[in-house]
């Protein structure tokens, strides 16, 4: 899962010893019942600590690849289980057509008290940095009580749109603080930037699949949409993209490049690079994505479409909220051409910015509580996607195919053709958990027999929905 030449430095040594070993199981280089070195002689041959040779045992002990063997060692007990291939891309698709999603939300069978939510992709509690953001709303009202009790400007607090710039200079995005808008989490600056750019009625391109909020505001906006196929690892169809901009007259292309939401896979920068280029010939907004970048497993972090803007063609949206703070919902844009545009809309839907989170997340951002937690998070986040995705594979139905993500937490799941994502969607509903359909992630009723499951709770918890899921797969 975790793909060679992608790690860097902010990987735990120990983390990469194990994913060399779990490399090695599923090569066969190791079998069951081998016996692996001592601890005294791991320690000595890649000249780490005995520390991080005891932590990459432990973690493969976890996963239950090891068994400690008293006085003996650590030998090999399982194998990983066989790999699926990856699902099966979407079909080239003409269009356009009316976006339309009625009937395809998460639902959950009411009165349902032990729901496990595997639809949206939000971080449950356990995986987030309450007691830190506690802290930082403590440490803001003890300072400036009264700017964290009242409305800051529409466009921002001044100190958080400064931090937010930073984090775009890492990225490789030149960006000043004025250029930061400050959001209502990434949908509201996914709406800013459609009504910036477009009318109803008007034609935009979307990965398919694609994003399902994506899909919903171009439903809300009554926008018709071409879809281009996305492959894995590939990413867009650079010449089903081409093909569309000579047969349509695009308002908008919607995309997620850095790190994909359903399939959690990165495109290469020369295909990122080609995006843009080909947009900014043809004067086409690009409307950029970008949940789950920082969460890439490996740490190193892709950059985004807006760093090879050099004509303020991509408007650019992001959030803290699936990483960081679910509950304080900010994110931002930086709007390029259309920045003008997207202030006074935003003027129009917001006559002040909520106080208390925008200097909490600043004073987060300021202190490197951030990067800590994202450090952190990174690792937990691999472990249960990881081990959520062994489950599939060794539970679900033979034929059932499963994203490999590089980052984020969420799995595509394309079953065997004779299941029917919707239903699947329904049945889990009535047994209390709620996961999303493939047809949810596409304008045209593609992907029938997937489903997207978001990986956001504890492994544990992980495995017994899957279970759940994988039973009522067995009775259908």
């Amino acid at each position: 899962m975790q793909p060679e030449g992608r790690q860097s430095l902010d990987t735990p040594k120990y983390l990469k010893l194990a994913l060399m070993f779990e490399r090695q199981l599923r090569m066969g280089v190791l079998r069951i019942g081998d016996r692996l070195p001592s601890v005294r002689q791991l320690r000595d041959e890649y000249k780490i600590s005995v520390a991080t040779a005891v932590g990459c045992y432990l973690w493969l002990e976890r996963h239950g690849y090891v068994r400690a063997r008293p006085k003996s060692g650590f030998y090999v007990s399982r194998a990983p289980v066989t790999d699926s291939p990856p699902p099966m891309p979407g079909a080239r698709v003409h269009g356009p057509i009316r976006v339309r999603l009625q009937g395809l939300e998460p639902a959950v069978a009411a009165g349902s008290h032990d729901l496990i939510d595997l639809g949206p992709a939000v971080l449950g509690p356990d995986l987030l940095p309450a007691a830190r953001l506690n802290r930082a709303s403590r440490v803001v009202l003890s300072a400036f009580p009264e700017h964290a009790v009242h409305g800051v400007d529409p466009m921002g607090d001044p100190r958080l749109r400064r931090q937010l710039a930073r984090l775009g200079f890492r990225h490789g995005v030149t960006c000043t603080a004025d250029e930061v808008i400050v959001t209502a989490g990434d949908t509201e600056g996914l709406s800013l930037c459609i009504r910036a750019v477009t009318k109803p009625g008007d034609i935009v391109a979307v990965e398919s699949p694609g994003c399902y909020e994506f899909l919903q505001a171009l439903d809300a906006y009554g926008l018709r949409a071409v879809e281009i196929p996305r492959a894995p690892n590939e990413g867009l169809d650079l010449d089903a993209l081409a093909a569309a901009v000579d047969r349509h007259r695009l308002s908008a292309l919607l995309i997620e490049a850095s790190c994909h939401n359903s399939l959690g896979d990165c495109v290469r920068d020369d295909r990122k690079e080609a995006v843009v280029a080909l947009a900014a010939r043809h004067g086409i907004p690009v409307i950029e994505g970008d949940p789950f970048g920082d969460l890439v497993f490996s740490g190193d972090r892709p950059r985004p479409l807006k760093a090879f803007d050099r004509s303020g063609i991509v408007m650019q949206c992001r959030s803290l909220a699936h990483d960081v703070a679910p509950g304080f919902n900010i994110g931002w844009v930086h709007a390029g051409r259309w920045q003008r545009e997207v202030e006074r809309l935003k003027i129009q839907t917001s006559v002040a910015g909520a106080g208390l989170p925008q200097l909490a997340l600043a004073e987060f951002l300021e202190s490197g509580a951030y990067e800590k937690h994202l450090k952190r998070l990174r690792v937990a986040l691999w472990q249960i996607v990881h081990g959520a995705r062994e489950e599939i594979v060794r539970q679900f139905p033979p034929g059932t195919r499963v994203s490999s993500p590089e980052g984020g937490f969420v799995l595509w799941v394309q079953l065997p053709p004779e299941f029917d994502g919707i239903d699947v969607q329904r049945r889990a509903a009535a047994a209390g958990i709620r996961i999303l359909p493939g047809a949810a992630f596409t304008a045209t009723r593609q992907f029938g027999s997937c489903i997207r499951i978001a990986c956001g709770h504890p492994l544990s918890r992980m495995r017994a929905a899957i279970g759940t899921l994988a039973s009522l797969l067995k009775d259908g």
